[in-house]
């Protein structure tokens, strides 16, 4: 069984990473980080290794597609999962092409939020999602 107890969580919306903090936050023994500033994301992994990251895929400047092309272009094997409003099949793709371990539809609520984060951390329990 795999252990979770850091998670990074990026996304250029404050409220989403509020929701998304408290969402993993209820869950016992997982620690949340938060960063809004894509272009920070890889001093902030190399410096806290996180065991997972839950990246945005719309943000200004660079995108979350760029962020996992430049974790995964200095060999970071870090777990990934995209989260993201669009549910469109050519972003699902290019994320999976991209070598993320997971996409998911933004959630709405904060109800929303505690399940999709629920279903994450369960999955990571269950030995299903790698570790790096």
């Amino acid at each position: 069984m795999a252990k979770l107890a850091n998670v990074l969580i990026i996304d250029d919306n404050p409220r989403c990473l509020e929701f998304m903090a408290l969402a993993f936050s209820a869950h016992g023994g997982v620690n949340v980080a938060s960063e809004m500033v894509p272009t920070k994301v890889l001093d902030r992994v190399r410096a806290e290794k996180p065991d997972l990251i839950v990246l945005d895929v719309k943000m200004p400047d660079i995108d979350g597609f760029e962020v996992l092309a430049m974790l995964r272009g200095e060999g970071n094997l870090v777990p990934v999962v995209m989260c993201s409003g669009s549910a469109l099949q050519k972003d699902v793709d290019r994320a999976y092409a991209g070598g993320c371990n997971g996409y998911l539809e933004k959630p709405t609520t904060l109800e929303d939020y505690r399940a999709m984060a629920g279903a994450v951390v369960d999955y990571w329990r269950r030995g299903e999602l790698p570790g790096h």
